[in-house]
């Protein structure tokens, strides 16, 4: 596992403090936050809600926060602030699955750890589905493998799965004084609370190397740079290229939001590849007006290695590895003529666009 870049959710999980509890929350706007419920059950509106926040600044920035009146019962509470906490960043929620074995992420403020924060990184031990006897509130176990033998306090934390807000974080399970795992409630089980609230969920495309997604009907490519180079290159049956760089794009972001360096860096090494093999063809390519023979070309070249020296650890589908074509001439690295470059100017000024 890998929480390279997780460090910025450290800023918008905060303390809770209500009377004599200790919770975490987190922020999902610059106004509003959620908690466990039980955190502050027992002692509001008798105690205060107070959240500290410990990494936005160089001191800790304290906010009181009431309930969000009006909301559907939940495990989860939804708070208002009383004043606006700005921040680059707010926790989004994601409807994306978790199964057993999935790798996990939190960071929350357990009562051993109240000062500085901890994360514990582990793996998803089950999750309790319909058919299954559920006598609590939470339907997913988490293993850990953490020294803090109490956990009291991590209650309201974030659950990320692949860098994705899945979860909240309600209670321990103890044995002989120790904890032996987490409990969490996901997405589906809170779902009514969060959208009474009018807060998005955004939908989790599940990447599969092997499928071939088809490009929606609203996605318009026509202003896109490597739409102006193949044009400029007398290449306009490109269908085909489009529905390629979508499912280069599908994987490019696939991997990107997971953060793990040593796919991103996988990824781009078969760029490079794909360069390599477009460039061998360039140099000997004179036309400086049809690109249609080159396009060809460099696309046999591509089937042809696809299952050796372009196959990789990963195995993208073809689709994808024609896709990183165009995603490269997207971003000026390649063309489909002599002096691609030029003629890419060229051709934007003749139909009045500005190139960028």
């Amino acid at each position: 596992m890998n929480i390279v870049g997780s460090q910025i959710y450290e800023k918008v999980i905060c303390r809770l403090n209500c009377g004599p509890e200790k919770a975490t929350a987190f922020l999902i706007s610059n106004n509003q936050a959620i908690t466990a419920t039980h955190a502050i059950k027992k002692h509001y509106p008798n105690n205060e809600i107070v959240l500290e926040f410990m990494n936005l600044d160089s001191f800790p920035i304290k906010v009181r926060a009431v309930p969000v009146e009006g909301l559907p019962h939940s495990p989860i509470t939804i708070l208002q602030l009383v004043r606006n906490i700005d921040s680059e960043f707010y926790c989004v929620f994601y409807n994306h699955p978790v199964n057993k074995d999935d790798n996990y992420e939190i960071f929350g403020y357990p009562s051993t750890k109240w000062a500085t924060g901890n994360w514990i990184l582990s793996t998803v031990s089950r999750r309790i589905t319909d058919q299954m006897a559920q006598p609590y509130d939470w339907d997913i176990d988490l293993n850990h493998n953490s020294n803090i033998e109490d956990f009291s306090g991590l209650s309201g934390s974030p659950l990320f799965i692949n860098k994705r807000l899945v979860g909240v974080i309600l209670t321990e399970n103890n044995a002989k004084g120790k904890a032996i795992s987490l409990g969490a409630i996901s997405i589906a089980k809170i779902e009514d609370i969060i959208t009474a609230a009018n807060i998005k969920i955004e939908e989790s495309i599940m990447y599969d190397k092997y499928e071939i997604y088809k490009m929606e009907d609203s996605i318009d490519y026509s202003e896109c740079r490597f739409i102006a180079m193949l044009e400029s290159a007398n290449i306009f049956d490109h269908e085909d290229c489009q529905q390629e760089f979508f499912n280069a794009e599908i994987a490019k972001s696939s991997i990107g939001s997971k953060e793990i360096g040593n796919e991103i860096k996988k990824f781009k090494s078969l760029q490079t590849n794909v360069r390599s093999v477009w460039k061998t063809l360039h140099r000997s390519y004179l036309n400086e007006i049809d690109g249609n023979i080159l396009l060809s070309d460099v696309y046999q070249r591509i089937e042809d290695l696809s299952e050796t020296t372009l196959k990789g650890d990963d195995n993208f589908s073809l689709v994808v590895k024609k896709g990183l074509l165009h995603q490269l001439s997207d971003e000026g690295k390649l063309g489909w003529v002599r002096d691609y470059e030029r003629r890419v100017r060229d051709y934007l000024k003749e139909r009045g666009s500005v190139d960028e």
